[in-house]
């Protein structure tokens, strides 16, 4: 049997930042999905990996993406 990690991100906030920060979750190894409610989205992201390691390096690419553009878009 093969291991598996798994990370899961959400982040809730404004629609048009919510659309920006799922196009750039969609990357391998991710799944991203948005979800409306009547005021806001929430994004949330799966990361999935056979390595502890890789998880842990992909997480922290998107993150540091992720982030650049949050402080960027303000």
């Amino acid at each position: 049997m093969v291991e598996s990690y798994r990370a899961t991100i959400e982040w809730v906030g404004p629609a048009k930042l919510g659309t920006i920060l799922l196009s750039a979750a969609s990357r391998p190894g991710c799944s991203a999905n948005l979800i409306e409610t009547e005021e806001e989205v929430k994004l949330v992201v799966i990361v999935e990996d056979s390595s502890i390691q890789s998880l842990r390096d992909a997480v922290d690419e998107l993150m540091i993406a992720l982030a650049d553009i949050e402080e960027n878009h303000q």
